[in-house]
């Protein structure tokens, strides 16, 4: 812009909510976390001027190896830094993704070239797939990764170009399609995951008239018992036969995070009380 100096914009007071808000936020977003953790949550929410009611910010649960249990986190969504990009007066578009393709077709990196006012290159954010992808324990891409290939890879690549665009004000902040792959199996290492998938055999037939998988997808979430995802279990195995191979994977998949996220509620439930007097574990 000839004659005219960009100004950077000033960082705006941190956004507040009501406390029917705040409440609203915890039931729905951070149901479980502790009044401290969510207080931090909150916190970070309000700093970065991101809304969760508005699928802005996300507040996860994630497993921690250094601490050794699971940690509440935030992770933005892509709308979330495409809202900070814009604040940042800035901001001057971006180029659609490219992709580039193995030699069997499928996809090796996405592309995406982001531009600032004040800056004669774009920032370019590459993605690569082996690096982004998100695997069942099998090794092949979960459902959404399998299914909107190109969007996935493409919202990682896009967010790589924000960061290099905004570091300042968006240091720090991932989105759920960047961390996904952080619950692959340690086993499935990268270059395992290559070999996998330059053996990846040709996809079964899928049965005629497949059952869909979201009924059962809808169920598994919503038992609160073990017993109940029992059942479903049953019904999974008597209906094999009626699902496409990766639908039936990928629900065993859910339905095992279902089991393992039932046993860690049940070790967390307090043991009940002794009677008064009862001292015969002692007396032993």
């Amino acid at each position: 812009m000839q004659g005219t100096e960009i100004q950077r914009y000033e960082t705006a007071t941190h956004l507040e909510f009501s406390s029917e808000q705040r409440q609203m936020i915890r039931d729905t977003f951070a149901n479980g976390a502790t009044d401290a953790e969510f207080a931090v949550l909150l916190e970070v929410s309000k700093a970065r001027r991101l809304n969760p009611l508005l699928r802005q910010i996300h507040f996860v649960k994630r497993y921690d190896s250094v601490k050794r249990r699971e940690v509440w986190a935030t992770q933005v969504s892509i709308d979330g830094l495409r809202a900070i990009a814009e604040r940042t007066k800035l901001y001057d578009g971006q180029d659609e993704p490219e992709f580039e393709y193995d030699a069997k077709g499928g996809i090796k990196l996405a592309r995406v070239k982001v531009y600032r006012k004040d800056w004669g290159r774009p920032a370019v954010g590459v993605a690569r797939w082996e690096e982004y992808v998100q695997t069942t324990k099998e090794g092949g891409p979960t459902r959404f990764w399998r299914q909107m290939a190109h969007v996935m890879l493409g919202k990682c690549a896009e967010a790589l170009a924000l960061r290099k665009a905004f570091p300042e004000d968006m240091a720090g902040l991932y989105t759920p399609e960047e961390m996904a792959q952080a619950d692959n199996p340690r086993e499935l290492k990268r270059e395992q995951i290559k070999q996998l998938k330059a053996t990846e055999p040709e996809p079964e037939p899928e049965p005629e008239n497949a059952e869909d998988p979201e009924p059962y997808f809808a169920s598994i979430a919503s038992v609160k018992s073990q017993p109940e995802l029992d059942a479903i279990a049953t019904a999974l195995n008597k209906s094999r036969a009626s699902f496409a191979s990766q639908d039936y994977a990928d629900l065993r998949e859910a339905w095992a995070a279902k089991r393992d996220d039932l046993r860690r509620a049940q070790r967390k439930q307090p043991e009940p009380e002794r009677e008064p007097g009862d001292d015969t574990a002692e007396a032993s």
